[in-house]
């Protein structure tokens, strides 16, 4: 009997540091849980607004409003705040996935009045400049809809124009052909090689976007965390 008791209390102690030792791996290992405090999304802010254009012929004479002929822009800017721990080497976007509105004939996205690319299906991935401020670093994409509306005019009753997202409701854009969403990977390289990456998706414009004639919403950020990615070196 004392053997049996002694052979039970061995296999438990066994089991206890087999046991100890896949918790500690699970708690120890960071990749896709964890990005050890190197990075922190603090802050994301979406701005969206429309900018007018007056296209009408120079030659035309203008007695109303409705004379007036416009191009429409639905303009979106996307700042993105992150506090580092560690010093980032680089910043890139990949997997950029941008679903095209309704109403739309050509969408670009730019970072601060850089050269523009076309958004297309074969858009994946961008370098990102680094920008600092107050040991934070800024991340901002500009993405417009810029064939929104073309050579159009209000109607003959209308006695006033707001050249912003209002415009839409006075032309009586239906707003759901506007809306789209944007989402991509974020990955920043440190000096030491390391890669942490998050994933980000939003949508825009929003209804307020239209009642106001623009917007500007902070995001949720407790979705925006950053894991360690050992198979993807920069």
């Amino acid at each position: 009997m004392d053997k049996v008791k002694g052979l039970i209390v061995i296999v438990v102690a066994v089991l206890s540091v087999v046991v100890t030792i896949i918790v500690a791996n699970v708690l120890l290992d960071t990749t896709g849980i964890v990005n050890q405090g190197n990075y922190r999304i603090s802050e994301v802010v979406v701005k969206s607004s429309a900018n007018v254009r007056e296209t009408q012929d120079e030659e035309k004479e203008i007695k109303k409003l409705s004379d007036f002929e416009m191009d429409i822009i639905q303009t979106n800017d996307i700042s993105i705040l992150v506090e580092a721990n560690v010093e980032p080497e680089k910043i890139e976007l990949q997997n950029l996935e941008i679903t095209q509105p309704t109403l739309c004939d050509r969408m670009t996205i730019s970072q601060n009045g850089e050269s523009k690319y076309l958004v297309t299906p074969e858009l994946k991935d961008l370098d990102i400049s680094i920008e600092q401020e107050n040991e934070k670093y800024i991340i901002n994409l500009l993405i417009d809809n810029e064939t929104t509306c073309k050579g159009v005019s209000v109607d003959e009753a209308v006695e006033e124009i707001q050249f912003d997202a209002k415009i839409f409701d006075v032309l009586k854009v239906n707003r759901e052909d506007l809306k789209f969403s944007v989402s991509f990977d974020l990955y920043i390289t440190d000096k030491h090689g390391e890669t942490s990456k998050t994933h980000i998706d939003l949508q825009m414009p929003t209804d307020e976007t239209f009642s106001n004639g623009m917007s500007i919403l902070k995001q949720d950020i407790s979705k925006f965390i950053f894991t360690i990615d050992k198979n993807n070196k920069i």
